[in-house]
């Protein structure tokens, strides 16, 4: 019998109860799961009572990998784990017993408890240890593993988001000065292609999307490759003839489907004689087109007479029939104009499509150009980016002949797999994760124990295809998985977890409200199942207030050549909400007070945090006013831990090493190294 997806009751102690039942299961190292929860209903907990649990049981720490999405999210979770396990190791018989029993929901024997006892040292002295990582890191971990397999450099080293932007700058300052340098015609061709559609701006901002999405890019020129190039592919797709050009389809403009021969000469007859003064002049307008030699003028006459200045359709009775015109001397002529009306849009849609070939085609041969420069820069020197170790790692995990050796190898070594905020896993990440997991749910094999996959997510919390992830791959990717366990009769736990212990009942029942509407609630989730929150908070005061918008005022004199350029008027939205803030929590401080274990005291400054979207210019009018406005601290951008800045520990270590002993390295000999640019004077 299924269990429910909620309590009976919306009592705390019964979402309590259940919660903490489905957190059970969901670390129960038995079984697979698939965890969808919701903001801080305990997934990093479930995670590491997992990990624990299936230490606990008996599992390897060099079988468990554990692909987490940022550094600072591993070392988190290491942390969690590793300062549970050195808290047992010191713990009383009793005490310890109590903590076993709450992870695992029985009381340990003596023999359990002497096993939890040596996890700590047990996880420490594993060779390899515990693979908390992220995905990149370990995908840089099998390719140093299996370098001649993946087809590349035994010793590559990894390019951080720097490093990269440094190289691609490289290739764009080679790509741009290429059609100087070189008789590229076509990269020419197509740099010319592209101005004309835009200007340098624009040229930028193709260049800045070739760079974002150079995986996909790369991936479709190598497909259209073996399809006779991308010219030829994007002809198919846009279903456009092998030599058709822009003169071919101008030249179809004329003469109209429907509207030609005795039976246009005898519309314009009548429109002379029984049409409007609208009537006439476009009747004559009408004449005038295949007299025109200029088949571009022929196609922009056509245009303005069948449609609007919007592009949208013209009315025809209004356009080109009167009433007399229409119901009495020749009803049969408004067939005849809407046939040629579909003539003239056709004609346009074609040449939109030749169009859109052509400037795909120009963007193509100048990301061709920018992205092979890039991968020679990079192979030069024996470098990888990140989108590298991803796409690499998922080729050879899955190219037949060679992935069944590094499958069998990788297969002594990892048995339990999870995946930490599985929503923004890319389709590239999830067929590294399948192919890693794809012997778990095959039956019996030569493991003694069960291979187990586990992942949380939340598609609500997605960062918008951040490094190409597409959110609703999260449930696609759980019922396949959950599909294959079932055929393979192995325990799977599809779960959710509801309830959250960070923010309190009044504002998720505001959250709730505004997606309550099936328009608003549309692009939360792929599986459609409703938006349900619930408060583990539920008594502690919460409130939700909305300000009125602030609009934009006037613009002021751009032409002011004394003003400064990146002056930020008064009257502007961003200083107003800057007021208003600053005004808001100056009353709070007056006023308000917080309760905090039990004591309640006056609210101080350090009480209030403001959550911004970005640090922009808002971030800085804000700190500004608060100091300004109200005297009132702020600990933002613009404050930090001196000792903690890299330029100070620098120079606190050079100081260090200045207080060494005299028969140590002398300062004036460190100074004179190829590390310094230095000499005794100058540091004086």
């Amino acid at each position: 019998m299924a269990e429910p997806d909620r309590p009976r009751s919306d009592d705390p102690a019964d979402w309590l109860s259940w919660t903490a039942i489905r957190q059970a299961a969901a670390s129960d190292p038995d079984a697979s799961a698939w965890v969808s929860a919701n903001a801080g209903s305990g997934k990093t907990h479930v995670l590491t009572q997992r990990v624990i649990r299936l230490l606990l049981a008996g599992c390897r720490p060099s079988a468990i990998l554990c692909l987490t999405y940022t550094k600072a999210a591993a070392s988190e979770m290491s942390n969690r784990i590793f300062d549970r396990l050195a808290e047992w190791a010191t713990l009383s018989d009793e005490t310890l017993s109590e903590r076993v029993a709450a992870v695992e929901g029985t009381w340990p024997d003596r023999i359990k408890l002497q096993a939890a006892r040596r996890l700590f040292a047990k996880a420490l002295e594993t060779p390899g240890g515990l693979k908390i990582q992220t995905i990149h890191a370990f995908c840089e971990a099998i390719l140093h593993q299996f370098p001649l397999e993946a087809n590349v450099a035994g010793h590559f080293s990894v390019l951080d988001d720097r490093a990269a932007a440094i190289l691609l700058a490289d290739a764009r300052r080679t790509l741009l000065t290429a059609t100087v340098a070189e008789e590229d015609a076509a990269l020419a061709e197509a740099f010319a292609a592209v101005l004309d559609i835009a200007d340098d701006t624009g040229l930028e901002r193709l260049i800045g999307e070739i760079v974002g999405k150079r995986e996909a890019l790369r991936a479709y020129l190598q497909a259209a490759g073996g399809t006779g190039g991308a010219a030829a592919d994007l002809r198919r797709r846009l279903e456009l003839g092998p030599q058709e050009d822009e003169a071919a389809i101008l030249s179809s403009y004329w003469p109209l489907d429907g509207l030609a021969g005795p039976l246009l000469d005898g519309y314009l007859s009548l429109a002379a004689s029984l049409g409007s003064e609208t009537v006439k002049q476009n009747a004559a307008a009408l004449v005038a087109v295949p007299r025109m030699a200029d088949a571009a003028g022929r196609r922009q006459a056509l245009v303005d007479l069948f449609f609007t200045k919007a592009g949208a359709p013209a009315k025809l009775d209004r356009a080109f029939l009167s009433k007399k015109l229409k119901e009495d001397a020749a009803p049969h002529l408004e067939a005849a104009l809407a046939a040629a009306q579909a003539h003239v849009a056709a004609s346009e849609d074609r040449l939109r499509r030749l169009r859109t070939f052509e400037a795909t085609r120009a963007a193509l041969v100048i990301a061709d150009r920018l992205i092979g420069d890039y991968d020679d820069i990079k192979k030069s020197r024996s470098q990888l980016d990140f989108d590298d170790l991803i796409e690499k790692t998922a080729e050879l995990l899955t190219r037949s002949g060679v992935s069944a050796w590094v499958h069998y190898k990788l297969d002594r070594g990892i048995d339990h797999v999870l995946v930490d905020e599985s929503q923004d896993t890319s389709p590239r990440q999830w067929e590294i994760v399948r192919a890693l997991t794809e012997d778990f749910f095959a039956g019996e094999g030569p493991h003694a124990g069960q291979r187990t996959l586990f992942a949380v997510g939340d598609e609500k919390q997605s960062i918008y295809s951040f490094q190409g992830a597409r959110p609703e791959r999260f449930a696609e990717e759980g019922r396949t998985a959950e599909r294959r366990a079932r055929a393979a009769a192995i325990a799977f736990h599809p779960i959710r977890l509801l309830l959250s212990f960070r923010s309190t009942r009044d504002v998720l029942s505001a959250v709730d409200q505004v997606f309550a509407s099936p328009a608003n609630a549309r692009g939360l989730g792929a599986s459609g199942d409703g938006v349900v929150h619930a408060s583990n908070r539920g008594r502690e005061p919460g409130v939700v207030d909305l300000w009125e918008m602030i609009a934009a005022g006037p613009a002021g004199d751009e032409d002011d050549w004394t003003a400064p350029f990146d002056a930020v008027p008064e009257a502007s939205p961003v200083n107003v909400l800057a007021r208003r803030i600053a005004d808001t929590l100056a009353a709070w401080l007056g006023r308000e007070t917080v309760t905090e274990k039990g004591v309640t005291r006056p609210m101080t400054p350090g009480d209030v945090i403001v959550l911004v979207r970005k640090r922009d210019a808002f971030v800085t009018a804000l700190t500004r006013t608060l100091k300004q406005r109200h005297r009132i601290p702020v600990a933002g951008a613009d404050r930090q831990v001196l000792t903690r800045h890299i330029a100070v520990q620098d120079l606190m270590a050079l100081g260090r090493f200045a207080l060494l002993p005299e028969d140590s390295l002398s300062l004036a000999a460190l100074l004179k190294s190829p590390f310094f640019d230095l000499d005794e004077e100058t540091l004086l």
